[in-house]
């Protein structure tokens, strides 16, 4: 699935003096471990079944703190999954652009997702 039509325009698409331009170029992306690679795939079934569960009940992804911009990230499942499936082919990540204004009541942390699953399976 290509998830480009989400994206917003690039605001500097044509621009001689594009930002990005300086910057250097991704060579490659480091492969993944099978260890990585067994961990994503279970992330991903993960990912796929919060979005079966809780997506009728509202909630449309998760969140978490990054501590880098020190802000709150906000990601639909399905920027989650098309993340891991970019990682399993061995590409880089979309940037994906949160909304402006999130309803930040619709997405959950990740460890809260994990819990509504083990609770339906009374694990």
């Amino acid at each position: 699935m290509n998830y480009d039509s989400m994206m917003p325009r690039d605001p500097f698409e044509g621009d001689p003096n594009d930002p990005a331009s300086f910057l250097d170029a991704e060579d490659s992306v480091t492969p993944l471990s099978d260890e990585e690679r067994a961990q994503v795939i279970e992330d991903l079934r993960i990912v796929r079944e919060c979005k079966a569960v809780l997506a009728p009940r509202g909630m449309r992804g998760i969140y978490f703190f990054c501590e880098d911009c020190e802000i709150m990230h906000y990601y639909d499942w399905d920027i989650m999954a098309a993340n891991m499936l970019a990682s399993l082919k061995g590409e880089l990540a979309a940037v994906h652009e949160p909304s402006a204004e999130p309803d930040v009541r619709a997405y959950v942390p990740w460890d809260y997702a994990l819990g509504y699953l083990d609770g339906l399976e009374g694990r």
